[in-house]
């Protein structure tokens, strides 16, 4: 069955970002501590998987992202004002 978008207003932070793009979090070093880039990658990655239950996280238009936005992550729900960038949730559509 193919994937259709069930969600095209999905507006995550740039840690969110990494990691669902790229499967990548070392970029959490630069501005945390250790210990605090391990637990904030663990919160995102929960966050994800929970998101995911639904459908499947896919970056979406760039040409969408917000440079900057006081509006909370729809992934982590960081309320940090800073860019958003545009995400779409795949899925069948479908409930079971």
């Amino acid at each position: 069955m193919p994937l259709e978008i069930i969600d095209d207003q999905f507006m995550v932070c740039p840690d969110c970002l990494m990691i669902i793009a790229n499967d990548d979090a070392s970029g959490l070093d630069d501005s945390l501590s250790e210990k605090e880039a391990v637990e904030r990658e663990q919160e995102i990655r929960e966050a994800i998987a929970e998101t995911q239950r639904e459908g499947q996280i896919a970056v979406g238009d760039s040409e969408r992202d917000d440079e900057f936005s006081v509006s909370p992550c729809a992934c982590c729900g960081t309320r940090l004002a800073g860019q958003r960038h545009h995400c779409v949730i795949l899925g069948s559509g479908r409930k079971s």
